[in-house]
């Protein structure tokens, strides 16, 4: 098996190409579960601090330093988060 991949350059760049891809997906994974338990902490963190139930998305880029169009993504995915209905672009704990 090994001699197909290796004497045969398409099978290489193909198999090459897929080692790849899989690992981009890893790594946007992992960086997209780090980012989003970035955000779920600071919304955790700001129940204690703060009187406010609902966080906006840009008070949370700000403190997390994750872009806004990111944070807006990260919280919509997150069944931890839940989006305020009246206020598209603000978000609180779940629950």
């Amino acid at each position: 098996m090994w001699k197909i991949i290796t004497d045969n350059p398409l099978v290489s760049a193909i198999v090459a190409g897929v080692i790849v891809a899989g690992l981009a997906w890893i790594i946007k994974k992992l960086k997209d579960r780090s980012d989003s338990q970035k955000i779920y902490k600071f919304m955790k963190d700001s129940e204690t601090t703060t009187a406010h139930t609902f966080r906006s998305t840009a008070a949370i880029s700000s403190d997390t330093s994750i872009p806004e169009t990111r944070v807006a993504e990260l919280c919509s995915k997150d069944k931890r988060i839940k989006r305020n209905e009246r206020e598209k672009q603000s978000w609180r704990i779940a629950g």
